[in-house]
């Protein structure tokens, strides 16, 4: 990416079921869902094909589980993704075996999105 044009930042959650991947999915669509860029097209004279989205997200537990495709498929667009460290579990004080519980761990996941050519 020769100019970052944007960085959005989100934050994603699920409660119950411990899933990276949910979690993550949220965390961009927060990053991004109240945005909108109609200044891009111009940038690259309307080839949007031009247009490159780097995620960043920050995982606070299996990692190695994060679904990179579903993350991809809330962008309308070719995305690359970056995975490291961080994020949070925080204890919910309750399991739920309905919910998939494994344990009572909250997962949190932090993303930050960049846009630009």
């Amino acid at each position: 990416m020769k100019q970052v044009m944007f960085v959005e930042l989100g934050m994603g959650v699920d409660l119950h079921g411990q899933d990276v991947t949910k979690a993550a999915v949220r965390a961009v669509r927060n990053a991004i869902e109240r945005n909108s860029m109609p200044g891009m097209r111009a940038l690259v004279d309307g080839d949007t094909s031009r247009m490159q989205v780097r995620v960043h997200l920050a995982v606070p537990a299996d990692a190695e589980q994060l679904d990179h495709e579903a993350v991809k498929a809330v962008f309308p667009c070719a995305v690359s993704i970056h995975v490291t460290g961080g994020g949070m579990l925080a204890p919910s004080g309750i399991f739920l075996a309905d919910k998939n519980d494994r344990n009572e761990q909250i997962y949190v996941v932090n993303a930050a999105v960049e846009v630009g050519i």
